[in-house]
């Protein structure tokens, strides 16, 4: 146990896996802060996953594969926006009916577009590069580790950085929050509350089919079905974890990511794969609720976020 748990390769892996749920999960966070609770995450992820190898097959690119995840991620979200912002739907059913639409239809699309079941791959299908730090590359542990990762893999720890100072430095992070907790403040400084969160969900479905991309192309170049296997409602978790603090994410990420590895190791040495396949979930589950205990604590004056997200609901719809 401690072999694996010290094994450069195992960290190596958990940074790989613990990308498409960073993404995923900022995605999720812009969403939330604008006042929608899009639980369609999971769904959305998985066109990204489907997209993103069709794409990379017909452009034999990786580039193209993660242009097609984005693109669909921003068509699957266009249903969204239309429904819950300027339809006044609700937004956890619309959310649902994307996560079921996600799990048939990418079902359907892969036997209509490759006539086969279950899953696709090809040697046309290109994976995600791997970016060699030449001066970390040399550093023993630490090198194997962070260097040789995914463009997306250091593209995603950038976008945290730039979606806290965007939120925090603005006049339009500033409207973003402002809709979130109070429409009517965003309204008196001139803002349609209705543009900015369109806006927040474009940009977050844009992510999670980013997100979706570093699932397929990250490791092995892949299309299987069903296999975001909960992911966006890790991702989802997260963002209640972080609450507003959005640079919690990355360490929220690697922590899930540690148990996925990790219980997918521990096969090896006799865990019912089963048990493996629950962990990250069961943590989840666990540190969310310690995260709903220490807030109600700390922050009785304070708005939560899931009330900022009821408020949000309940204001358009």
């Amino acid at each position: 146990m401690i072999d694996i748990l010290t094994s450069a390769v195992i960290w190596a892996r958990t940074l790989d896996a613990a990308t498409s749920l960073l993404l995923v999960a900022l995605g999720g966070y812009l969403c939330v802060r604008s006042g929608v609770l899009n639980i369609g995450l999971e769904g959305t992820m998985l066109f990204g996953c489907f997209a993103a190898v069709a794409g990379s097959y017909w452009a034999v690119n990786w580039a193209g594969g993660v242009a097609v995840a984005i693109a669909v991620g921003l068509l699957v979200t266009a249903l969204l926006v239309f429904a819950c912002v300027y339809l006044n739907a609700d937004v956890l059913l619309v959310g649902l009916a994307v996560n079921l639409l996600g799990l048939g239809g990418t079902a359907l699309l892969l036997q209509w577009l490759f006539n086969i079941r279950g899953g696709f791959t090809s040697q046309q299908v290109r994976p995600l590069p791997r970016v060699t730090l030449p001066v970390l590359d040399a550093v023993p542990w630490f090198g194997t580790v962070i260097s040789g990762r995914t463009v997306l893999t250091y593209l995603s720890w950038i976008l945290v950085v730039l979606v806290a100072g965007w939120l925090a430095h603005t006049r339009s992070g500033m409207a973003l929050r402002s809709v979130g907790l109070r429409e009517e403040i965003a309204t008196a400084s001139g803002f349609s509350p209705r543009r900015v969160r369109a806006t927040a969900l474009f940009i977050g479905g844009a992510l999670v089919g980013l997100g979706g991309a570093q699932l397929a192309l990250g490791d092995v170049a892949q299309f299987s079905e069903n296999m975001t296997s909960g992911r966006g409602f890790v991702a989802l978790a997260m963002v209640f974890i972080a609450a507003r603090r959005v640079w919690v994410l990355l360490p929220l990420a690697i922590g899930f990511a540690v148990f996925d590895i990790v219980g997918l190791s521990l096969q090896s040495v006799g865990l019912p794969s089963e048990l493996s396949y629950v962990l990250p979930y069961v943590a989840a589950l666990v540190i969310l609720l310690l995260a709903r205990v220490v807030s109600t604590r700390h922050a009785r004056s304070r708005p939560s976020l899931w009330s900022v997200v009821s408020s949000g609901r309940n204001a358009h719809g």
